[in-house]
């Protein structure tokens, strides 16, 4: 299946949840790999999910701080907020959704040497701030995450042109039974028509 923009699902916390993304042509699946969190990925659960998965980027989403044992969760890309442990396979994550468009830009330094960057955004901050997220996304590789609806899709698409977009992963109910509406839908909207 192709897709219009690249996408990572981020805080996936099960086999259900990787297999799917996988199938459905994402290209990254991010686990949440931060110790103070509780959505932990435990790094056996973390080897067993990744075992089963190949042709997506696995991200370690470490939040603040890396994990105690980094061997534990060989992830090929590092997801994190803090800008002083950046290196060439990270990923630096701006949750913004209380700043002015003026803040989110001053956030951008070109001296961060990054794979790429996520911008966490209301709905609300998309639509209003389009045209400048847009000139934002035409200097910087950039992934959107958001509250997304169909709408919100085209307007990502069609106007603010992103490297790609983060859709959330969710809990599974119990092992093997899980409800793919809201990834689904997205995908579903993302997918390129033949």
């Amino acid at each position: 299946m192709a897709l219009k923009l690249s996408v990572k699902i981020g805080n996936v916390t099960n086999l259900s949840d990787a297999r799917y993304a996988a199938g459905m042509g994402v290209d990254y699946i991010g686990f949440n790999i931060n110790n103070s969190s509780e959505n932990l990925v435990k790094a056996n659960t973390f080897k067993e999910i990744t075992n089963w998965i190949s042709g997506v980027g696995i991200i370690g989403e470490i939040g603040e701080n890396h994990p105690i044992n980094k061997e534990e969760y060989p992830a090929y890309l590092t997801e994190t907020t803090n800008s002083s442990q950046l290196n060439e396979e990270s990923i630096l994550r701006f949750n913004v959704r209380k700043l002015s468009f003026a803040e989110i830009e001053d956030l951008f330094n070109p001296t961060y040497n990054v794979h790429f960057y996520i911008l966490d955004l209301s709905a609300n901050q998309v639509e209003d701030y389009k045209n400048e997220l847009a000139s934002l996304c035409a200097n910087w590789p950039i992934y959107i995450s958001s509250d997304f609806n169909e709408a919100l899709l085209s307007t990502v698409v069609n106007t603010i042109k992103p490297k790609g977009i983060e859709i959330k992963g969710g809990l599974e109910e119990q092992p093997g039974f899980k409800d793919y509406d809201g990834i689904a839908d997205v995908l579903e909207w993302l997918e390129e028509e033949e």
